[in-house]
């Protein structure tokens, strides 16, 4: 009892802190409390996938046409190696040479209107083993991409 007596503010303390412990623990398990987290979201990430689920897109030739033209206008402004790289081999050597020359070309294309790209005038035709998009933007130049297959292509310019 002495003991009780001595000790009685610590005891009310780690009684309190028990008992706030012990009230947690219970609506935890109860899930009464919430962290404002929405399971909706966690649930699209837990669905059952199929590995290699294969995903049907449809896209017309207008639509490749802008990806394609988009896709490479962008690698000339961020990444010019790769967009160099893309040109058909002897078609770099014949009409570049060098890859400071490429970029030189483009230093003088380079403006707001050529970073839009915008598809003005198309035409689709097959050649043997590839589809040939011919292109010209609306800044009036011209880009033939030569498709080999779904995003593997070589560029030309005209």
């Amino acid at each position: 009892m002495e003991f009780i007596k001595e000790n009685k503010k610590t005891l009310l303390i780690c009684l309190s802190i028990l008992i706030t412990g012990l009230l947690i623990a219970y609506l935890i398990e109860n899930k009464t409390v919430t962290f404002n987290r929405d399971l909706s979201t966690d649930s699209l990430y837990l669905k059952d996938y199929k590995i290699n689920e294969v995903v049907p897109i449809n896209m017309d030739e207008t639509q490749i046409a802008r990806k394609y033209l988009a896709e490479y206008v962008k690698l000339i402004y961020l990444d010019s190696e790769k967009a160099y790289l893309l040109l058909d081999e002897e078609y770099q050597v014949e009409r570049f040479g060098s890859i400071k020359k490429f970029n030189e070309y483009f230093d003088d294309l380079k403006s707001d209107i050529f970073l839009k790209s915008e598809v003005k005038e198309l035409s689709v035709s097959l050649k043997g083993e590839y589809k040939e998009f011919y292109i010209v933007d609306a800044s009036g130049n011209v880009f033939i991409f030569e498709e080999y297959s779904i995003m593997q292509y070589k560029v030309k310019f005209a």
